[in-house]
């Protein structure tokens, strides 16, 4: 799959990002825990509260920083398409752009 397919896959059906729980998986593949930029870290625990679009957004981002290194892509593309239909998060295309408070 290409960069443009893998991005074009998460973005389908109306997916925004994987739910917090699978989410967090990805920086086991992305190897970024130590040193973790602030815009590819998962929007998950307090971060959920972001809108819709920020969500989509950090997703993209991080299949981008993967794009750098062939196997990272490779193994962060394998656990995209192994998620199952209630392992995503859904919303409204567009995405919305107002955060969500959590109470």
């Amino acid at each position: 799959m290409t960069l443009d397919e893998l991005k074009n896959y998460v973005t389908s059906n109306k997916r925004i990002c994987p739910v917090p729980t699978v989410w967090n998986k990805f920086l086991d593949v992305l190897e970024i825990k130590e040193r973790m930029p602030p815009n590819l870290i998962p929007l998950i625990l307090n971060g959920w509260t972001a809108s819709d679009l920020e969500k989509r957004k950090r997703l993209l981002a991080q299949i981008e920083y993967a794009s750098k290194n062939v196997m990272m892509l490779k193994k962060l593309e394998q656990l995209i398409i192994s998620l199952k239909d209630d392992e995503w998060y859904y919303g409204d295309e567009p995405p919305s752009d107002k955060e969500k408070p959590l109470i």
